[in-house]
C-alpha cells in the first residue's frame, strides 16, 4: 500500500433505505478512499454494519479508515474520479447489500 496523507482519506456512507424511502437505522456500509495529488482515488477500504447492529458512522470510519493500512483489505484501484467512484460504490451496495422491500 502507498504512503497515504491523512487529509486525503475521504468517506462514503451508504445505508440501507426501506421502499417508502425512509433510512432502516441497521446495517449500512462505510468505505474510506484515498485520494492522490489529481484528486483521483486510488484505493479504498470498507467496514460493513451488520443488519442485526444499529449503524454508528462514528465506528464505521474508524474501521474502515483502520482498515486502508491492512494488506488483508486494503484494495488498490486505477486512477479513477472522485464521482465515479461515489457512484458506483452507491449502486454496488445497493445490489450487494441493501435490503430489498423492507
Amino acid at each position: 500500500m502507498p504512503q497515504q496523507v491523512t487529509s486525503k482519506i475521504k468517506f462514503i456512507h451508504c445505508r440501507n433505505v426501506s421502499k417508502n424511502g425512509s433510512v432502516i437505522p441497521h446495517g449500512g456500509l462505510t468505505v474510506a478512499y484515498v485520494l492522490n495529488e489529481s484528486f483521483k482515488v486510488v484505493g479504498w477500504a470498507a467496514a460493513k454494519c451488520s443488519n442485526l447492529d444499529v449503524y454508528n458512522k462514528t465506528i464505521g470510519r474508524m474501521k474502515a479508515q483502520g482498515r486502508l493500512k491492512s494488506h488483508e483489505y486494503y484494495q488498490e484501484c486505477p486512477e479513477i474520479d472522485e464521482p465515479t467512484f461515489i457512484k458506483q460504490t452507491h449502486d454496488g451496495f445497493s445490489k450487494a447489500f441493501a435490503w430489498k422491500n423492507k
